[in-house]
């Protein structure tokens, strides 16, 4: 169990954990209302995002290239698979170190560690009696063999997993997003390195336990923690048990993301498998830049509140202001990647992956879904409505299966279609739930609405009319993809400035 070492000051006595104390000089106090705000910490969100999902970006641009589409499936379906494990470490026990009241707070932290390290046990067996039956599942012993090298990582999500609930519990957000860029670039800088040196698979395998090993080291060092007690038997059941329903809601919620996935490896090849997920690896990098931070910073605020001994619920509704400001920067930029997709699939991921074009078309479709999704998941955990999440996302996840099994012989971009109407149905049932839990007004409501709409149909609208205009001109084929995304931008940023009140409104909502 860690404990405090020779820094630890008298804040760490207190039954909250701590970042390391700042003594820099406190900035003035216009600058001072900055940091404060909103506007900063929503910036840093994104920018670490931005970083972060650009890092693996790029090793996916890499390994495309290092790869051929069939090893790259192997890799999607394996990782499928670690994903479900890895996220179950990041919900339960985490989410409930993140809420627990002042005064219970060393004993929940005690327990949640001890939980995690049960859920990573469980897991790590479970990954190699897939491992097992893999063969028998997908063709060739590729992801038997991945699934084997991966399986021990999950020990290691576990701690950093624990680790993070702490950091971010302390409040310590910007230190957190700080940690998570440095961390991914070194990950991903050691991936590249070794897939232009021959690894293959086996560098994708490096970067999984490179990244988990830097991030408990970095969270160690940010956090000063008080004497933790020993875990008792009694708090460890509960947390597990209050925990049931996000595990069950995490396992259908898999089954949505990733039945694309499993279904084309077992019904095609692993190849159908690979062009599925390098065409969602790059809606998502862009996607994901907004979609984390909204529902993490969704969370550390209604959790703090509750925390504190408030409910987290109320008529103001912040969290939908918060939704406003994240959706007028994301939806746009996903309709305005769908517009060019056929042009970005051959010039990022190489000549051999031109059929991920309309995959990324209908992804970009499917993302849009994923912002409201995280959000109002966000609100109904907070407030313990984490079983209408349940519900919700089982719905989901047999709507996504059966249709992406009725359509998976069509190929995958009918099983992206599949998903895609799928997510926009549970995206509007979870935004309907927390409404009812966090009801706002209708002008507020509408407020939102025309902050995300205006600039997601203008957007893609610029886009379209700027690459009509160049198809009968003679420009080059990234010359003409500048000249379209710089269309977009600038319809973007006008629509912006039109809704200039109704976006400070927004920004203003991030900070409280």
């Amino acid at each position: 169990m860690p404990r405090g070492n020779d820094r630890m000051s008298a804040e760490a006595t207190s039954p909250l954990p701590h970042a390391a104390p700042d003594h820099r000089r406190k900035p003035s106090w216009r600058l001072a209302h900055w940091w404060r705000s909103g506007s900063l910490t929503a910036a840093i969100a994104m920018a670490a995002r931005a970083s972060s999902q650009l890092a693996l970006l790029l090793v996916t641009l890499v390994a495309t290239r290092s790869l051929s589409p069939a090893d790259f499936g192997v890799f999607a379906i394996a990782a499928a698979f670690l994903t479900l494990s890895r996220t179950m470490l990041y919900t339960g026990p985490f989410e409930y170190v993140l809420k627990a009241r002042a005064e219970d707070a060393p004993a929940v932290a005690s327990a949640g560690l001890a939980a995690n390290g049960l859920v990573a046990l469980s897991w790590c067996i479970g990954l190699c009696l897939c491992g097992l039956a893999a063969p028998y599942l997908f063709r060739g012993s590729g992801v038997g063999m991945l699934l084997f090298a991966l399986a021990p990582s999950n020990f290691l999500a576990a701690v950093a997993g624990w680790e993070e609930a702490m950091v971010l519990r302390g409040q310590a957000v910007r230190r957190y997003y700080a940690i998570t860029v440095a961390t991914e670039l070194f990950a991903a800088l050691a991936a590249i390195l070794l897939l232009v040196a021959g690894w293959g698979l086996w560098a994708l395998v490096v970067q999984v336990y490179v990244r988990l090993a830097i991030f408990v080291l970095a969270y160690r060092v940010a956090l000063v923690l008080p004497p933790l007690p020993a875990p008792t038997r009694a708090q460890t059941i509960a947390i597990l048990a209050w925990s049931r329903s996000r595990y069950a809601s995490i396992f259908v919620g898999f089954l949505a993301n990733y039945s694309g996935d499993l279904l084309l490896g077992a019904v095609f090849s692993p190849a159908a498998s690979g062009l599925y997920r390098a065409g969602n690896r790059v809606v998502s990098a862009l996607a994901d830049m907004f979609v984390q931070p909204a529902g993490l910073l969704a969370t550390t605020s209604l959790a703090a509140i509750r925390a504190r001994g408030g409910d987290g619920t109320g008529t103001n509704a912040p969290w939908l202001r918060a939704a406003g400001l994240f959706g007028a920067l994301c939806w746009p930029a996903l309709a305005g990647l769908a517009v060019v997709s056929d042009w970005i699939a051959p010039l990022l991921l190489g000549p051999a992956w031109a059929g991920a074009g309309p995959i990324i078309a209908v992804f970009c479709i499917a993302r849009l879904a994923a912002l409201p999704i995280a959000v109002a998941s966000a609100v109904l955990v907070v407030a313990d409505r984490q079983d209408r999440v349940f519900w919700v996302q089982a719905a989901a996840a047999l709507a996504t299966a059966g249709l992406t099994l009725l359509m998976a012989a069509s190929g995958p971009v009918a099983a992206g279609i599949a998903t895609a109407g799928v997510a926009v149905g549970w995206a509007a049932a979870l935004a309907w739930e927390a409404w009812r839990v966090q009801p706002a007004s209708g002008a507020e409501a509408r407020s939102v609405a025309w902050l995300v709409l205006l600039p997601s149909l203008v957007t893609p609208l610029a886009a379209l009319c700027a690459r009509a205009v160049l198809s009968s001109l003679p420009v080059s084929p990234f010359g003409a993809l500048a000249i379209t995304v710089a269309a977009g931008a600038l319809a973007w940023l006008l629509a912006l400035v039109v809704q200039g009140k109704a976006l400070r409104a927004a920004v203003a909502a991030v900070g409280h």
